[in-house]
């Protein structure tokens, strides 16, 4: 567990006067269940009260969308149970991938709520690539077209043809653990994956949590709509942290944002799952930003 000490300002700031902890409110990646993020959660538990939301993509009243616009008021639905059970006016939002970008619009649509964010690798597509995006999304809605260009673009077409059924879980076990994406993970983060990213069926064999088709529809409809709005950043403090390997920052969407957006962004070690690679580490590096942006 982290030690107290390393963060000796959060005892002199507003925040600690306040008896009930605040609270973070955290959105997890595609197909990935807030619970798989237990090891990141533990390092902020010392000084956060931790809500999140259990999955996104497949919760009855909330479908996948074009620019996730269900997934968004998701959170901020969310958001708003969260500040009302814990008798706060906002919280202190983080994301990852999919839940970074739902809030990132959450913020821009409802700023009251929210003190700051942390946002880590959210799938922002900026730019003239932003613009490309969206005339590719619009064509696949053509006859035939079957989301040809999205599954090229995308990691739909890859997710579209991935393993969704195990005879146990100790098979899929064996069967992930090394591959992919999968085989940087911390080791308490992929038997989080095992233990609540696949849920057992009615025959005895494990399939997973988030079905491959509301994952697949979650890749095909990434928001595509900053070529043109919005130009400003939130109203409110955010930063994005950025793995050093991402694909986003090859492209240099962040480097955009930054300078076009003013939002800060930096880099931690790994890919775009760092924060299940590097559960301890990025928890540090969260928790040293929501310091620096409160003071």
């Amino acid at each position: 567990m982290t030690d107290n000490n390393d963060f000796p300002a959060f005892s002199t700031l507003p925040i600690s006067k306040i008896t009930q902890k605040p609270v973070i409110h955290f959105a997890h990646a595609n197909g990935m269940p807030s619970a798989v993020y237990a090891p990141f959660f533990e390092y902020l538990s010392d000084f956060f009260t931790i809500e999140y939301i259990a999955m996104l993509g497949d919760t009855a009243g909330y479908p996948v969308d074009d620019h996730w616009r269900s997934l968004t008021q998701q959170v901020i639905d969310s958001v708003k149970q969260a500040c009302e059970k814990h008798g706060v006016a906002q919280v202190v939002a983080v994301g990852h991938s999919l839940g970074a970008m739902c809030t990132l619009q959450a913020l821009y649509r409802e700023p009251k709520y929210f003190a700051q964010a942390i946002l880590m690798d959210p799938p922002w597509i900026y730019g003239k690539s932003s613009l490309l995006w969206h005339v590719a999304k619009n064509i696949d809605k053509l006859p035939l077209m079957n989301h040809r260009l999205m599954d090229k673009l995308s990691p739909s077409g890859i997710s579209k043809h991935r393993r969704d059924v195990w005879d146990s879980r100790a098979e899929a076990y064996d069967k992930m653990r090394h591959k992919g994406f999968f085989k940087n993970f911390d080791e308490r983060s992929f038997q989080g994956y095992i233990d609540y990213g696949l849920h057992q069926r009615a025959d005895g064999k494990v399939t997973l949590a988030i079905p491959k088709s509301k994952e697949v529809a979650v890749f095909r409809t990434n928001p595509s709509w900053y070529w043109l709005a919005p130009n400003h950043a939130p109203k409110v403090p955010v930063t994005l942290i950025i793995g050093k390997h991402s694909i986003f920052l090859k492209r240099r969407f962040p480097q955009q944002i930054q300078s076009r957006l003013r939002i800060h962004y930096i880099t931690h070690a790994g890919g775009h799952m760092f924060p299940l690679e590097y559960p301890e580490s990025v928890a540090q590096q969260v928790l040293k930003l929501i310091e620096q942006q409160l003071s």
